[in-house]
């Protein structure tokens, strides 16, 4: 079963996660407010189901990164899914701004 809310959008831009010492670089490739779907260029690892990781999020039109708390929902492969525990108010409505972006751009949100 599959909860979603909001409206997700395919995208594809730079994202670090940060799970205690350990660094990752990946691409999100679906996003949402609520969270995002990214894929981390290999097979995803038991390492990688932490509790919270900090995502920073480098949408390709702004300068700064966003930053979430979020947490592993699933893993297929070399994706993960993590659902955003903590972002604040700014940076969720800059989310909303890029997926209307993404709308105007002729991306099909679902």
């Amino acid at each position: 079963m599959r909860r979603r809310q909001g409206l997700r959008g395919r995208t594809d831009f730079k994202v670090i996660a940060r799970a205690g010492s350990r660094v990752t670089t990946c691409r999100g490739i679906e996003v949402s407010t609520t969270g995002i779907i990214v894929d981390r260029g290999r097979r995803v690892a038991e390492r990688d189901h932490t509790l919270l990781t900090r995502l920073e999020l480098r949408l390709p039109e702004r300068l700064a990164a966003l930053v979430a708390l979020a947490r592993p929902v699933w893993s297929s492969g070399s994706q993960q899914a993590f659902r955003f525990v903590q972002m604040n108010d700014a940076d969720r409505l800059t989310l909303a701004e890029h997926l209307d972006l993404l709308r105007l751009r002729g991306v099909a949100l679902c």
